[in-house]
């Protein structure tokens, strides 16, 4: 029975590393970009700041332009980066191979922001003028803003697939010990045990639902995204909860119940 406890964990500890490993190495191209995006933008703020301080110390046309060339610059990276980072965010969600509606729509949806964001790398390269900056800026903070709901709800959605390959591998677990049981299915212990397995299944499968609704619903307009992520964070807490526990009644099973 010690065997088949440790195969059980070994079945969930196997699954959860070569899922990782998976998301790990399909994220590692665009985190490595997102990584090194990051580090030129913050090299050439830091040169656009010392581009800004002489213009502002003193206020030539030549030190204008190699303020707003340089603003260009950092701009590109920025941009780079935000794509970058968008994508490493949809390859949380995507390479758990979860199909649920609100992670399909969160995967689409970074899509778009992250073929915009590149976009906008390639428009930036247009900027001469100071009335350039200030069309491309003023574009820029209206598009971001109506992203701000996609991006809140794929956050969301990264973790929920995670909870939800992971209710999916602890089924897998139950599904080989379940005809294992069958010698044992009438004691009261084992009836106690599969009650509890049916009852946390579907309390998680509520409580991802009800999560999912509420971040679909969610109204970019109405919501505080500091409040939903707290109010969010604390159900997710009580889902992992329900997981481990369901886990634990499983290998529980097999450890004292399961005859060979």
């Amino acid at each position: 029975m010690k065997l088949i406890k440790r195969s059980i964990v070994i079945v969930l500890s196997l699954v959860i590393f070569f899922g990782l490993t998976r998301v790990i190495r399909a994220q590692n191209t665009h985190l490595s970009d997102y990584q090194y995006q990051v580090d030129q933008y913050r090299k050439n703020y830091a040169e656009y700041q010392n581009f800004k301080n002489d213009y502002n110390a003193h206020p030539t046309l030549n030190n204008e332009q190699k303020a707003i060339l340089s603003a260009k610059q950092t701009i590109i990276t920025r941009e780079l980066a935000w794509a970058s980072f968008v994508l490493v965010l949809s390859d949380t969600i995507s390479n758990t191979l979860v199909t649920y509606p609100l992670t399909d729509k969160a995967v689409a949806d970074l899509a778009a922001i992250a073929k915009y964001h590149f976009n906008q790398a390639t428009v930036a390269n247009t900027i001469v003028t100071r009335a350039d900056l200030t069309t491309f800026t003023k574009n820029e903070l209206k598009v971001t803003a109506g992203q701000r709901l996609a991006l809140t709800q794929a956050q969301v959605a990264s973790k929920l697939a995670q909870l939800i390959k992971f209710q999916v591998d602890t089924k897998t677990a139950y599904d080989f010990i379940f005809p294992k049981l069958d010698a044992v299915k009438d004691e009261v212990a084992v009836k106690n045990g599969l009650d509890q397995i049916q009852t946390l299944s579907g309390e998680i499968n509520d409580q991802i639902s009800a999560l999912a609704k509420k971040t679909t619903d969610l109204n970019v307009d109405q919501f505080s995204s500091d409040q939903f992520y707290s109010d969010s964070s604390d159900t997710l807490i009580l889902i992992r909860a329900n997981i481990n526990r369901l886990v634990n009644v499983i290998i529980d099973l097999d450890t004292n119940y399961v005859r060979h």
